[in-house]
This record gives structure tokens, sequence and C-alpha cells, in this order.
């Protein structure tokens, strides 16, 4: 992790301002709405980055950084595209956009996600990119089904077929921007190792999933932190057994932070449970000003999430 910060973080900020930073000057109308939206995409290119080059180590394939910031940029408008808007059509529209029709946009976030698409396109032009597709393909249909997460009514079966989907198949598109002719082995690789990130995402997420009447198998109980951590030491020996000569220590020191600081989620949620304050817990009084870039900020801090306009007022908005 040190060394992460250290060596590695200076380019990765250097090839989001070169790559990302353009779409967004393009997209997104204001200054303080796209200084605040490129802090987002940055703090979450380098936590992603932190992943993804822990898998090409692993893998033994080259970590290419113009496609990881894309890649987490793409992921992360996405992802607050269907948590924060409320567009009727949305799910329709990019599943016509995924499967090669057109896309209009409706905001200026709409209008970022098809900028970055689009640069992933041209980037994987002359590749045979299809597994990357197809696993995109895939893993949206699994994002309209998460919309019935926001109850109880929704079983066991149905939380595990929903994150393994969303979670697998999201990582096998995303990190399979590093190596999109992927041989089918390390596709199921790729999955497995989604799914085991949406389940500790999902630990570092529990209480404000349970205080949003958010269902998953976090919050229903029907997956325990002893079982992720026996599922990350299989995966870490199918690694070996798949990539012998590649170095497994930060992708999988990544995951077992990851699981600590799960513990850690799991029991403050249930000393609020106990207490009975189950109200919707506070997020940082102030958000993170968006100019500063110091390495740990950027890795360790809230990336933060994309509204739409009138939910994110800057005084300075008029250039």
């Amino acid at each position: 992790m040190y060394r992460f910060v250290r060596r590695d973080i200076g380019e990765i900020i250097e090839v989001f301002d070169r790559t990302v930073g353009p779409i967004v000057d393009a997209s997104i109308t204001g200054v303080g709405r796209r200084r605040q939206i490129s802090r987002i995409l940055l703090s979450t290119s380098v936590k992603v980055c932190l992943a993804m080059s822990g898998y090409a180590q692993a893998a033994g394939i080259a970590f290419r950084a113009d496609r990881a910031v894309l890649g987490s940029s793409f992921t992360r408008v996405y992802d607050d595209l269907f948590d924060n808007f409320r567009v009727a059509d949305l799910d329709e529209r990019l599943t016509i956009l995924f499967d090669g029709g057109s896309f209009q946009p409706q905001s200026d976030a709409e209008t970022l996600l098809l900028g970055l698409y689009r640069a992933i396109e041209a980037v994987l032009r002359r590749e045979d990119s299809a597994p990357v597709h197809v696993a995109l393909r895939r893993m949206h249909r699994f994002q309209i089904q998460s919309r019935r997460q926001r109850g109880s009514a929704v079983s066991g079966m149905t939380l595990r077929r929903i994150t393994r989907g969303k979670g697998g198949l999201g990582t096998a598109a995303l990190f399979g921007l590093l190596r999109p002719a992927l041989p089918p082995l390390d596709q199921r690789l790729l999955v497995e190792l989604g799914d085991v990130l949406q389940v500790l995402d999902d630990y570092h997420d529990v209480a404000l999933d349970r205080a949003a009447g958010v269902t998953t198998e976090v919050t229903s109980g029907s997956i325990t932190l002893i079982e992720t951590g026996r599922r990350i030491g299989d995966l870490c020996q199918e690694f070996r057994h798949r990539h012998p000569g590649g170095s497994r220590d930060r992708l999988f020191g990544m995951l077992f932070m990851m699981l600590a600081g799960g513990l850690v989620h799991q029991l403050i949620d249930r000393h609020r449970q106990r207490s009975g304050t189950l109200a919707r817990p506070r997020r940082p009084a102030a958000e993170p000003d968006p100019t500063d870039r110091r390495p740990y900020r950027l890795l360790f801090w809230p990336a933060g999430n994309i509204g739409p306009v009138a939910e994110n007022p800057h005084p300075d908005d008029s250039g």
C-alpha cells in the first residue's frame, strides 16, 4: 500500500488529467460542479486502480493506467446514475447503448457517461473486446434487477444471484479492459473476484443500506465475515494455481484490509441496532476540497457521489 501511494498515484493523477479531465470539461457545465465531479472520479480511479494494478500483478499482465481510469470513472458515473437520478427510461436507453445503438443524454451526468463510453470504445477499437462487452451487457441486466433490493421481500437465492451477477460481471468488464480477449478461465476468476469485492463493499455500506431500506446479503445475515475470509483464501489459491509467477501481495493485501474494515463496520452496525439508533448515519459534514489531491486523501477518504444539478449547488457555477 505504501509503495502504491508513494510511487503509483502520481502517474494515475497524470493519466487521469490527460484522459478523463477533458471529457469532464466537455460534459459538465459550471466550474464548481466540474471540480467536484472531477475530484469524485479521481478519488474513485485511485481506489479502483489499486485493485486493478494488484490484479495485473497477480495475473502477470501489464497494468494500463489509461484504461483503468477511463473504466473506473465510467463505473462511478454509471452507478450514480442508477442510485441518484430518477429517470424512468434510463434502464432501457442504457440497454440500447450497450447493444450498439444510439444514446441521447438527458443530463450532464449522462453526457459524461456517453463521453467516457465512447472513449473506451475508441481504446478497444482494434482489439477483440467481445468478452468485455458481453460482461457489460449481462451486468447491466443484473443492475436492473438490483432495484428489487429496495425492500425486504427478496429471497436469499435472489440476493446471491444479483450480488454475483452485479459484482462479478462488473469486475469482469472493468478489469477485462486490461486484457480484453480474456481466456474463459481468467474470466471466471474475475467473476469470483468481483463477487467477493461486492460482498466486501456491502459490508462497508451495511449501515447506509439498512437505513435506506436496501436489502443485501450482509443486512439479511445470509453471509458471514468468516465465510468471506475463507472465500478470499480460496481465491488466493486459485490465483496461485492459475498464475504461479504473479505477485499477489497487493491484491490480496487489499482484500484482507477490506475484510478488516468490514468487521469494523459490522460491529458499528450491531451497536446501532442494539441501541435502536437506526436512522441514516451521517455523512461527513463537509465535502472534500475538490483541489486537494494528496495521495492519502484520494485513497482513504470517501470519494463522494454524483447527483443531479439541483442537489449539487455551487456558488461559482457561472463558468
